[in-house]
């Protein structure tokens, strides 16, 4: 990776000083540089919560704003793509022809304009998700999110600007999307699934779950119900059922929404109301069918929606403050990623 321009020369073969990110702070190990980098973007991310972001028509220059509004204190190169060539350290970066990450190769850099263009044309029309329900809405949000993240425009920070364009979006159209109840590895088996098949509903599904007021709290519940069991809930797959799914696992919590069930996908949680009627204790094996919907007591639905601010400037604070947190919730550091310049590549084949 080192040559390209974004990263410091390397010195050492120590793992937390090599392909260092240049960066205005000046910080010179991963450990330093991702630690800071989490807390400022934290903070621009909730100044974006609270309208306080870079205004925009959900297009490219948008998205590119977007970015630079959460990495331009820490980055040079913010709001530019990897396929353009931002000065950096007195110096034209190159332009990163490939990008990989954990095995899966994103689109190749020489096709990100036409690759933004169709990601974005979803919702190039202003009037697509006027007085959109929720489950219209994740189904135009979702494959919005999955193209942009086969595209992967960005050196770095990805995940970060996707999501919060993603919920900008869902503001301008009256949803709120909650990132914060989907996991690392959810994103992440969404992701893979979605770019290998692009039919797939993995995206169209946590849309949902981060969107819908009834799935959000489950997904909370499931998250107590982890932790009440010393689990820490970053590291697990959660998601809710789907109506009409059959369910079979472990029950690991309960309460008067829903019900947490360990399956050999991961955690799902389904309605209390579907639950069988005999008395179940933790770590019963019980099947179950979802027919209900999941549904949120009023008064924490009014709570939900009157505690907007507090959810931007309080919940992304808790959760930077956590070391833990702070290695599970992004989607992709600069030290993960494998990158390449242009050396006479060809652009990868179809997607």
């Amino acid at each position: 990776m080192s040559g390209d321009g974004y990263t410091y020369p390397n010195t050492t073969n120590e793992a937390d000083h090599l392909d260092v990110l240049r960066n205005k702070l000046g910080k010179r190990t991963h450990s330093e540089l991702n630690a800071m980098e989490y807390r400022i973007t934290t903070a621009q991310r909730a100044k974006v919560e609270l309208g306080e972001g870079p205004p925009g028509n959900f297009d490219v220059a948008h998205l590119k704003a977007i970015h630079r509004h959460l990495f331009s204190k820490i980055y040079e190169w913010a709001g530019h793509t990897r396929n353009e060539r931002p000065i950096v350290d007195g110096q034209p970066v190159e332009v990163i022809a490939t990008m990989r990450k954990e095995g899966y190769a994103f689109l190749h850099g020489s096709r990100i304009e036409t690759g933004l263009a169709d990601a974005l044309r979803p919702i190039s029309n202003p009037d697509v998700l006027r007085g959109s329900s929720t489950e219209q809405f994740a189904e135009i949000a979702g494959r919005v999110l999955g193209e942009l993240n086969h595209v992967h425009p960005f050196r770095e920070g990805n995940g970060r600007t996707q999501e919060t364009f993603i919920a900008e979006l869902g503001r301008r159209y009256e949803h709120l999307v909650e990132f914060g109840v989907i996991t690392r590895p959810r994103m992440i088996a969404a992701s893979v699934e979605t770019s290998s098949n692009p039919a797939s509903h993995a995206m169209r599904h946590l849309i949902e779950d981060a969107t819908d007021p009834g799935r959000t709290a489950a997904i909370k519940s499931s998250f107590e119900h982890l932790r009440a069991l010393g689990h820490d809930h970053f590291d697990q797959y959660v998601r809710t059922g789907r109506p009409g799914e059959i369910v079979s696992g472990s029950l690991v919590g309960a309460d008067n929404r829903a019900a947490s069930l360990v399956t050999n996908s991961g955690i799902v949680a389904v309605p209390k109301a579907d639950l069988p009627g005999q008395t179940l204790a933790i770590g019963d094996d019980v099947t179950v069918t979802v027919r209900s919907s999941f549904q949120e007591a009023s008064a924490q639905r009014e709570a939900t929606a009157g505690a907007r601010q507090e959810t931007a400037a309080g919940y992304w604070t808790r959760t930077v403050e956590s070391g833990r947190a702070i290695q599970a919730s992004e989607r992709g550091t600069g030290q993960g990623y494998e990158v390449d310049r242009y050396k006479g590549q060809s652009p990868a084949a179809g997607r």
